[in-house]
């Protein structure tokens, strides 16, 4: 008669065979702890169970690579750990996007995208905005704060068309390049 409860490591060493049943105890064992370690990372709006069902499928897919010697509960929550970060990762680039691709006005009355990246993290951007040499942000503000196209801005300016894209382009590769350190730096202090 097999025993109805398992240590840790045999669950663990089952699930690394394909064993769905080890899974599914671990799952149950692990889920609850898992959605308060997201619920304190993620946005209100990403639903925390989602977090947790990510991580179990991909715990699923790469159950080979798991070591039964070693303890389970690190490696479940770096999972969720890296799985949380490249949720900030796609928040922040779709931000960006956003920002380099549509005029401001209709970022800012687009409540959907409200999302996507909290307070301080706009008031960062903001900041790094100000951090632009003078002639490119006046020239990145032109476009994206006031809507004006590339020609209209060379003409106002009596600069080219070329020299506008090329000023808008090194803007948002800076922006691009010190938001994602921001990101980076909010996101390891969590985890101090």
């Amino acid at each position: 008669m097999e025993k109805l409860l398992h240590t840790e490591k045999e669950l663990v060493t089952k699930l690394k065979e394909g064993d769905s049943f080890a899974f599914e105890v671990l799952f149950y064992k692990y889920r609850n702890k898992v959605k308060g370690f997201a619920v304190k990372l993620v946005p209100t709006q990403v639903d925390p169970e989602e977090i947790v069902q990510e991580v179990f499928v991909k715990l699923w897919l790469k159950k080979e690579f798991i070591n039964p010697d070693k303890d389970f509960q690190p490696y479940l929550f770096s999972i969720a750990k890296n799985l949380i970060l490249d949720h900030l990762k796609s928040a922040v680039n779709r931000k960006l996007y956003f920002v380099g691709e549509h005029f401001q006005n209709d970022l800012l009355v687009d409540e959907e995208l409200d999302y996507l990246m909290p307070e301080d993290a706009e008031e960062k951007l903001e900041k790094l905005i100000d951090e632009i040499p003078e002639r490119r942000r006046e020239i990145f503000r032109m476009s994206r704060f006031e809507g004006l196209s590339y020609k209209q801005i060379a003409v106002r300016l009596n600069i080219s068309e070329n020299t506008v894209d090329s000023q808008i382009r090194n803007a948002l590769a800076f922006l691009r390049k010190e938001f994602r350190k921001f990101v980076v730096l909010a996101f390891l202090y969590f985890f101090q």
